[in-house]
């Protein structure tokens, strides 16, 4: 019986260091660029240059990893909050990938019109070989519907992001 108990404390210490809360903080720039899609015409928008901070926070187990991504946007003309869940993989080459599905987004276009978040997902990549540090590129787009007053037709608001980033990913 004691060899039992014995092994099965063992199993449970070997497995928890494996397992683990993730935090990773990340601050980057990147550009982001807004397509508006009216019936009538298409517009483009200028690609702004952007900064992005947030943090991924989840749980870590062996090589995969899963949780919550947080990030705000903030560019000359627009801030965007982002909420997401992701999913990751941490490969034995020093990288780690990771997909990403939004489940809300707050996005402001000096109040220009009103957009209400329907969709949109994101895909990063990251290198981590150097010391407590990952270098990451991350695509993200978005979709809205959005209107410019109230008493107008609603439009496609379309957010496309690529982001370059530093990040600090700690298993605690």
């Amino acid at each position: 019986m004691s060899r039992l108990i014995l092994s099965v404390l063992l199993g449970l210490c070997v497995q928890s260091t494996y397992a683990g809360i993730l935090l990773d903080p990340y601050i980057g720039f990147g550009t982001s660029k807004s397509t508006l899609d009216a019936a009538s015409s298409n517009f483009d928008e200028d690609t702004q240059t952007a900064k992005f901070i947030g943090s991924r926070v989840g749980y870590s187990f062996l090589l995969l990893s899963a949780g919550v991504d947080y990030q705000i946007m903030s560019d000359d003309d627009a801030t965007q909050n982002n909420l997401s869940l992701f999913v990751g993989v941490d490969l034995p080459i020093l990288l780690r990938a990771w997909a990403e599905y939004h489940i809300k987004s707050d996005f402001n276009h000096d109040d220009l019109y009103e957009a209400e978040f329907t969709d949109g997902y994101g895909l990063g990549v990251g290198f981590t070989g150097l010391p407590f540090v990952s270098l990451n590129l991350e695509v993200q787009t978005m979709n809205y519907d959005a209107k410019l007053t109230s008493s107008t037709p609603s439009f496609e608001l379309q957010s496309a992001a690529y982001i370059v980033s530093v990040s600090l990913p700690l298993d605690l």
